[in-house]
């Protein structure tokens, strides 16, 4: 089991790794991706396009960590919960989102939305899965 862990934890911190990277390259197309959520005012989006990648960045290198691990896994389950209602609630509004996770562009509408949702549903499993893995710190 500790095989599948560590590849497990290294295929997060992989997508967190990648996802962050290509944003802080372009954080104009991450920006402009965040507003088609229609969820943030528009004074807070530019912020948060150049805030979150950094923080998806820092949660990647955390994941590897072994002494910032748990708490890394934390923040994924947050982030992909936070990730979930954005898709969720544009595909109850029936939005024509571009989804900005990992630099390429794509328009999401309709059924479309459904292997959004469902990625971020199995990162999120995976998180709980190494969370619920990860041993409490010794007294």
């Amino acid at each position: 089991m500790k095989t599948i862990d560590w590849i497990l934890r290294l295929a997060l911190a992989g997508v967190f790794l990648a996802a962050a990277v290509v944003k802080i390259a372009d954080p104009a197309t991450f920006h402009a991706a965040l507003l088609t959520y229609r969820m943030l005012p528009e004074a807070l989006s530019p912020a948060v396009a150049l805030w979150l990648p950094w923080f998806e960045l820092c949660t990647g290198v955390a994941i590897l960590w072994p002494h910032h691990r748990r708490a890394a896994l934390w923040v994924v389950i947050a982030l992909n919960v936070v990730f979930l209602a954005a898709i969720a609630q544009a595909a109850i509004r029936e939005l024509d989102i571009v989804c900005g996770c990992f630099g390429r562009p794509a328009t999401v509408r309709g059924a479309g939305y459904i292997p959004y949702l469902a990625r971020d549903l199995a990162f999120l499993a995976v998180a709980a899965w190494l969370l619920r893995r990860e041993r409490m710190p010794r007294s």
